[in-house]
């Protein structure tokens, strides 16, 4: 029998999302991708994450071929509704064993017209 959920889920980015004390508490699957490669900008209250992985295949090596082939590589993205009163210092991220960890503090006071901001990938966070 055929795993169907594979075949939809691969490429997409993983999520669960809860609260907890107050605070947006976002946890995304990114096996395989660095710090490096991950961007989160919020914009207009969307918190959009855009993952990049390419691998380059040598051309050269003409007794391999692909079988089967999952692996994403390119851009991927996600983008989640945090609410207009988010900014970016009330976002912290942490990268760590392949999950993304996101906390977000919902700030009482909006700023209308507010830019798109990019969020910084820490190392560490407390949660």
């Amino acid at each position: 029998m055929r795993d169907v959920t594979n075949d939809f889920m691969s490429g997409v980015m993983r999520a669960d999302m809860r609260e907890k004390n107050g605070q947006l508490l976002i946890e995304i699957e990114l096996p395989g991708y660095s710090r490096e490669n991950i961007t989160a900008q919020l914009d207009d209250g969307r918190l959009t994450i855009i993952a990049e992985r390419n691998e380059e295949i040598e051309k050269k090596d003409t007794e391999t071929h692909y079988l089967m082939r999952e692996r994403v590589t390119g851009e991927i993205r996600r983008t989640f509704i945090v609410g207009d009163g988010v900014h970016e210092k009330d976002v912290t991220a942490q990268l760590k064993d392949g999950i993304l960890k996101i906390i977000i503090v919902k700030s009482e006071n909006a700023v209308e017209g507010q830019k798109r901001k990019l969020i910084d990938i820490q190392k560490v966070i407390q949660l």
